[in-house]
């Protein structure tokens, strides 16, 4: 009897804990919960807790991820204002901003970034197309105008996929640009012929200064030899004058002149120490004999 009573026991509560997981259940942190009832979407609940609902098949839960999910878009081509090809890729967060058009409208997690997918094709392609190859491409920094074309995407792209999945996307980036083969060749050669054209002046600029350096020096090399020339002609008249003088002394007293041609003579040869054995009587070492020393008048 009491084993009957046991088992009967048993079997209320598990009875019981059915019952209580048939009609209770919990939302978890970051989760967004559809309760439905007969297959019609009836209630949304996306704060933690424990609820109540009418047990299968009266009511269903559809339970969905509700943090910031990332989409990376597709590489591929497109054009700018300027009809120039490119190849773009964007990236984007989203998250379920309303549940209940969730459901209705998309379903599931995967076709929400297939459908999102399409809309960011779409709408890079359109915004893209309204900014020139420059805006994208630049060797000046200041020219690219990413964080404007980001801009519009976002606005662009936020109003659709609220309205029309209950997506709320909440940033949007450029994740890549490249460009296609065909298009590289021609854009490597119009910067190649652009650093030509900026090496071609610089290299003109610099042969003009240098030309004109080559001048100024030029100039200033005549006028200091034009200067030393002059100084030098002053130099050799004033030399002159004073050795007319001289010979205008040593014309009228031809002896002292030899005897000073002959002094400068001996001067230079006894200049070091010298051992030398001469006569006296060979010029000019007869100055050496006492009696010759001075031209006798």
């Amino acid at each position: 009897m009491k084993r009957n009573s046991l088992l009967l026991t048993v079997g209320l509560l598990v009875a019981a804990l059915f019952v209580l997981l048939q009609v209770l259940f919990t939302v978890r942190e970051g989760e967004a919960v559809v309760v439905t009832t007969f297959g019609k979407p009836q209630r949304a609940l996306t704060d933690a807790g424990l609820y109540m609902r009418w047990p299968w098949p009266v009511q269903r839960v559809y339970r969905f991820d509700n943090r910031i999910h990332t989409l990376e878009g597709t590489f591929e081509e497109t054009l700018t204002r300027d009809g120039k090809n490119l190849l773009a890729a964007v990236y984007a967060g989203w998250r379920i901003k309303s549940p209940l058009q969730f459901l209705e409208r998309v379903g599931t997690i995967e076709q929400a970034e297939r459908n999102l997918d399409a809309l960011l094709r779409s709408q890079k392609n359109a915004v893209l197309g309204q900014f020139p190859f420059a805006s994208l491409i630049n060797t000046n920094p200041a020219a690219v105008q990413f964080e404007q074309i980001e801009q519009q995407m976002l606005t662009a792209v936020q109003a659709s996929a609220l309205d029309r999945y209950g997506i709320e996307v909440q940033f949007i980036g450029i994740r890549k640009i490249g460009l296609p083969e065909s298009i590289t060749e021609k854009v490597f050669a119009r910067m190649k012929a652009e650093r030509e054209e900026i090496a071609e002046r610089y290299r003109s600029e610099g042969e003009g200064e240098a030309i004109r350096i080559r001048a100024e020096a030029d100039s200033q090399r005549n006028q200091l030899l034009a200067s030393a020339e002059a100084d030098a002609k002053r130099i050799r008249a004033e030399g002159d004058a004073k050795a007319a003088e001289s010979y205008q002394v040593f014309e009228k007293d031809p002896d002292l002149a030899i005897f000073l041609r002959k002094l400068e003579s001996l001067e230079q040869t006894m200049k070091k120490k010298t051992s030398v054995v001469l006569a006296t009587d060979k010029p000019p070492f007869d100055l050496l004999d006492g009696d010759k020393v001075l031209p006798k008048k």
